[in-house]
C-alpha cells in the first residue's frame, strides 16, 4: 500500500458516520465524525494532512522506507514539530546525512540504530491506537518494557542520579552476596573430598559457575535492548518457554528456603551459646577453659550441670534450654513479629553487616590457624593428623560450592546496575576470584592447622571450639545480631516470590503474609530440631538448585540464542551437554554420602 493509500484511507475516518459510533466525547475535545479525539489526536490527523500534502515529507519518507527503500530525505525537509501550546520538538527518529550535533555534512546514509528504530516502530504503533480510538485507556498506552528506560531518568548537572556504581562496589557486592553461612562449612566439607580432590573442585566448579553466569549476562545484553527483563526467570521465559520461567521461579524459591533453613538452624546456636555464657558468668562457672574439642567424643557426664531453682522445684537448665528443644521455639517470639513487616527497607541498612562479619570471621580463624602451626601427616595412615588427598565423600563438596557460588538468579540485578557495561565479565571475574581465594583460604588453613583428629572438624567450624573461647562468643554474638536483621530480608525474598506470581501483589494481604511466614518458620524449626546439620542441608539444597539454575537453565538459554543466530555446532552442543550433566550427577551423588 502506497503512502497517498494509507493517508487517504486513514482519512476517511472523519467522514464515516458508522466508525467508531457510540464512543464517549469529552469536553474539550475535538469532534470527527461520531468519534471523539483527544487533542492529541486532533494534532495527529492535522499534521498527517500537513505531510500528505508535501511528497517530501519526513513523515512519508518514514512511512515508506521500509516497503521501497530507495526514498532519501535530508535534514533540510526535517521540520520541527510545532504544538499548538507553542512548544517545539523533534521527531523520535529521523535519517540524516548532516551531523545533528555540530551541523557539519556526513558522508553516506545514516541510519538509526535497529534497537532505536524498533522501539520507535512500536511507540508509533501504540501511539496511534490511542490516538485513533479518542479514548485515553491505559491499555492503549505505551507498556513499560517498550520505552526504553532512558526516558524515565532525570539527569541534573553535575549530579549522578542513574544510581549506577563503581567496578569496585560492584565486585564487592558479588561478593558479599555469595559469601554466607558456606563459609562456617568449608573446613569440613575440605575434609570430606580430600586436600587435593577438594582444592582441584573447587577450581573447577568455580570456573563453571563462572562461565555459566556470564552466559546469562551475555544473552541478557542480547535481548534487553528489546525486551525489558528484571531478573534471570524472565529471560528463561523469553528463550525457553514459560515453563522454564515456572521453573526457575520454584528452584529459586527452594534456593531461598534452604538460605532460611540454615540462618534459624545457625541462629538457634549462636542464641543458646551466648545465654549459656550469660548464664555461666552470672553463676560464678569457670570459664577458663578456652581452644578447640572434638564434639564428636563428648559425652555428658553430668546432665544437671546448670540447675534453675523455683518454689522449692529444681529445674534442670536443659529442659528450659535447650539448643535442639526450646531455642528455636523462643526465637519465634523475637522474629515472627519482625517478618511479617509490611516493608523490609529497614533491615536493608544492615546490609554493611555481612562485610563485617565476614571479615571477623576469616581474621579470627587465620589469626587462630597462625596459633595453631600446621597439623598435617600425608603418609602416614594411622597418624590422627593424617591428610587424604583424595576422598570418595567429595560430593559432599560440591554441593556446598554448588551454593557457595551461586548468584545467578541475582546477577541481572547486579551486574545491571554496573556504571561501565563493558566491565561486566572482568568485575564479575574478579569477584569469583575473591570468593574462591577466600574459600581455599578458609578450608586449607583450617583443615591443615586444625591440632586434633581432622574428622572432629565440625559443619559449623565454631562449633569446634568451646563455648568460653572469647574470640568465639564474640563472633556468635555478633553473627546472630547479624543474622536476626538478615533473616527478614529472606523472608521478604520469599514473599515476593511465591505471593506476587499468584496474586500479583508483592502484599496480597495480612492472612496470606501470616500464612506464608507460618508455613516457612514451622519448616525452619522443624529443621533446627530434628535435622540440624547446616553442612547436610547446604549441599543438598545447593545441589538442587545448581542442577536447575547454574548447570542446566544457563546452558539451554545460551543454547536457545546461539540457535537463534546460527546453526550450533557439535562441539558447543557436547560440552554444554556435559555440564548439564555434571549437575545432574552432583545432585544424584548426595544421596550416596
Amino acid at each position: 500500500m502506497s503512502r497517498s493509500e494509507r493517508v487517504s484511507l486513514l482519512s476517511e475516518n472523519r467522514g464515516d458516520s458508522s466508525s467508531f459510533t457510540g464512543l464517549p466525547v469529552r469536553r474539550g475535545e475535538a469532534r470527527y465524525g461520531n468519534v471523539g479525539l483527544s487533542s492529541g489526536g486532533g494534532s495527529w490527523n492535522r499534521r498527517l494532512n500537513e505531510y500528505a500534502r508535501s511528497p517530501t515529507s519526513a513523515l512519508g519518507s518514514s512511512l515508506d522506507s521500509g516497503a521501497s527503500g530507495a526514498r532519501r530525505t535530508r535534514d533540510k525537509n526535517i521540520a520541527p514539530v510545532v504544538e499548538e501550546e507553542g512548544t517545539e520538538r523533534r521527531p523520535y527518529h529521523y535519517r540524516s546525512q548532516t551531523n545533528v550535533t555540530e551541523g557539519t555534512p556526513l558522508v553516506g546514509q545514516i541510519d538509526a540504530d535497529p534497537v532505536e528504530l524498533a522501539h520507535y516502530r512500536r511507540y508509533q504503533y501504540y501511539t496511534r491506537l490511542q490516538n485513533q480510538a479518542g479514548v485515553n485507556l491505559d491499555l492503549l498506552n505505551i507498556p513499560d518494557h517498550v520505552v526504553p528506560a532512558s526516558f524515565y531518568q532525570i539527569y541534573l548537572p553535575g549530579v549522578q542520579t542513574s544510581g549506577k556504581q563503581s567496578s569496585i562496589v560492584t565486585i564487592f557486592s558479588i561478593w558479599n552476596t555469595m559469601m554466607g553461612t558456606s563459609l562456617l562449612s568449608m573446613p569440613w566439607a575440605l575434609q570430606q573430598a580430600g586436600l587435593v580432590m577438594g582444592l582441584f573442585m573447587m577450581l573447577i566448579i568455580s570456573g563453571l559457575c563462572l562461565y555459566t553466569a556470564y552466559r546469562i549476562l551475555q544473552v541478557y545484553s542480547v535481548q534487553s535492548r528489546t525486551v525489558k527483563i528484571s531478573e534471570f526467570s524472565d529471560l528463561c521465559g523469553l528463550m525457553l518457554g514459560k515453563w522454564a520461567e515456572i521453573l526457575a521461579t520454584i528452584f529459586s524459591v527452594l534456593a531461598v528456603l534452604g538460605a532460611a533453613i540454615v540462618y534459624w538452624v545457625l541462629m538457634s546456636n549462636f542464641l543458646f551459646n551466648t545465654v549459656e555464657y550469660i548464664h555461666d558468668v552470672a553463676t560464678g562457672v569457670n570459664i577458663t577453659d578456652t581452644g578447640v574439642y572434638c564434639p564428636s567424643n563428648v559425652t555428658e557426664n553430668n546432665p544437671n550441670i546448670g540447675l534453675l531453682e523455683a518454689s522449692g522445684w529444681t529445674i534442670p537448665m536443659e529442659d528450659i534450654w535447650g539448643q535442639f528443644t526450646t531455642v528455636p521455639l523462643f526465637l519465634i517470639l523475637f522474629l515472627f513479629p519482625l517478618v511479617n513487616l509490611r516493608s523490609a527497607t529497614f533491615f536493608t541498612k544492615f546490609n554493611s553487616l555481612g562485610t563485617v562479619s565476614i571479615l571477623f570471621i576469616l581474621c579470627s580463624v587465620l589469626y587462630r590457624c597462625y596459633e595453631w602451626g600446621i597439623h598435617a601427616e600425608f603418609s602416614d595412615v594411622s597418624s590422627p593428623e593424617f591428610i587424604p588427598l583424595f576422598r570418595s565423600s567429595f560430593p559432599s563438596l560440591s554441593g556446598i560450592l554448588a551454593l557457595g557460588l551461586f548468584i545467578h538468579n541475582a546477577i541481572i540485578t547486579i551486574m545491571s546496575n554496573n556504571r561501565v557495561q563493558e566491565h561486566n565479565g572482568r568485575d564479575m571475574s574478579i569477584a569469583y576470584f575473591l570468593v574462591t581465594a577466600t574459600y581455599m583460604a578458609i578450608g586449607a588453613a583450617f583443615y591443615l592447622s586444625f591440632p586434633l583428629p581432622k574428622n572432629c572438624i565440625e559443619d559449623n567450624l565454631l562449633n569446634n571450639f568451646l563455648k568460653h573461647d572469647g574470640l568465639t562468643v564474640a563472633a556468635k554474638i555478633f553473627l546472630f545480631f547479624q543474622m536476626t536483621t538478615v533473616f527478614p530480608l529472606i523472608m521478604y525474598l520469599l514473599r515476593v516470590s511465591v505471593l506476587y506470581p499468584i496474586f500479583r501483589n508483592v502484599w496480597p494481604g495480612l492472612k496470606y503474609v501470616l500464612l506464608l511466614n507460618t508455613a516457612v518458620i514451622a519448616v525452619c524449626v522443624m529443621f533446627a530440631i530434628f535435622m540440624p546439620k547446616i553442612g547436610t542441608i547446604i549441599r543438598f539444597s545447593g545441589a538442587a538448585c545448581g542442577m536447575t539454575l547454574i548447570f542446566t537453565l544457563p546452558v539451554l538459554v545460551h543454547l536457545a540464542s546461539c540457535k537463534r543466530s546460527g546453526p550450533v555446532s557439535w562441539t558447543s552442543l557436547i560440552i554444554h551437554i556435559l555440564i548439564i550433566v555434571f549437575g545432574v550427577a552432583n545432585f544424584m551423588a548426595q544421596f550416596f554420602i
